[in-house]
């Protein structure tokens, strides 16, 4: 009788080895296409979420910086009333005023508040520009810089002027004797640079207006551009 051995299976011999193997490889592979997949997800969701909050805290600053335009436009309205009141008087009759009455009015008609402007959106803004550019918002990179560009030059060119009446008012206080008039107001208003100061106050807070409605408009083309409402962006800037 021919009796034949038993097979014994061999590691390395037929398919089943490799076939487990690859299928480990082809686990092992997925499994890291999906960890990689789902990174990649989050990260662009945390940037998109970061991206919309830096262009809310933008669009914020620029909503404030134009309400403080607005602010400061009605207080000059008052103080162009005081200043065409004075002007409207020779300085002759204005010095038979008391005192008190008189520097009350030409202090109402050339002090205003100043207009700080708060960089720390500006200094944000250059982070994200390459982001804002992939997703195709070059109107809205075009639009804030023009609107900081305006905040820029609104608030050097009226601290300036602030400057320069208070340079003329330090210098008369100071220098009191080398002035003709009874009292600090009419030495004031005997002065040259005072009177035009005066004569431009209504220029000034039209020009403000002017102004802080040109950033308003700018900024609700950036809700546009950017994808967020304007109630977002009132909320938010009320919030703060």
């Amino acid at each position: 009788m021919n009796i034949k051995p038993p097979k014994v299976s061999v590691p390395g011999k037929g398919g089943g080895f490799w076939k487990t193997l690859g299928m480990m490889v082809l686990g092992t592979t997925i499994s890291l296409m999906l960890t990689v997949a789902v990174a990649a997800l989050l990260d662009a969701k945390h940037r998109a979420a970061d991206c919309r909050l830096s262009a809310m805290m933008v669009m914020s600053n620029i909503e404030r910086f134009a309400r403080l335009l607005d602010a400061n436009a009605e207080s000059m309205a008052a103080a162009d009333t005081a200043a065409v009141w004075l002007l409207s008087k020779s300085v002759d009759d204005l010095e038979k005023m008391p005192f008190d009455q008189l520097s009350l009015v030409l202090q109402r008609a050339i002090t205003c508040p100043s207009i700080p402007y708060d960089k720390s959106a500006e200094n944000i803004f250059p982070n994200h520009i390459d982001t804002w550019k992939n997703v195709g918002n070059v109107q809205f990179i075009d639009n804030v810089g023009e609107c900081f560009s305006m905040m820029r030059q609104v608030e050097e060119y009226w601290n300036k002027r602030m400057l320069a009446i208070n340079e003329v008012d330090r210098e008369v206080a100071e220098n009191s004797d080398a002035y003709s008039g009874s009292n600090w107001a009419v030495k004031m208003l005997r002065l040259n640079k005072t009177c035009l100061y005066l004569q431009n106050v209504d220029q000034m807070w039209a020009w403000l207006r002017y102004v802080a409605e040109s950033l308003c408009v700018r900024n609700r083309m950036n809700m546009d551009a950017i994808g967020i409402t304007e109630q977002d962006v009132m909320e938010y800037t009320d919030s703060r």
